[in-house]
């Protein structure tokens, strides 16, 4: 009986330590959630690789 009531007890301490330590889930705004657009622009592309870089 002592057994069971030293493992409520943990039981209970450990749910009460957890229920203020545990962090609530960030709220994240809807545009960062939405779908990428997977096309790329090719025009933009083509000026960057025509770009010449000091050396």
């Amino acid at each position: 009986m002592i057994l069971s009531l030293i493992t409520v007890l943990f039981w209970i301490s450990a749910t009460v330590y957890y229920a203020f330590t545990a962090k609530p889930t960030p709220n994240v705004p809807t545009e960062i959630l939405q779908d990428l657009n997977p096309r790329l622009d090719n025009v933009t592309l083509d000026q960057i690789e025509t770009k010449t870089y000091p050396q």
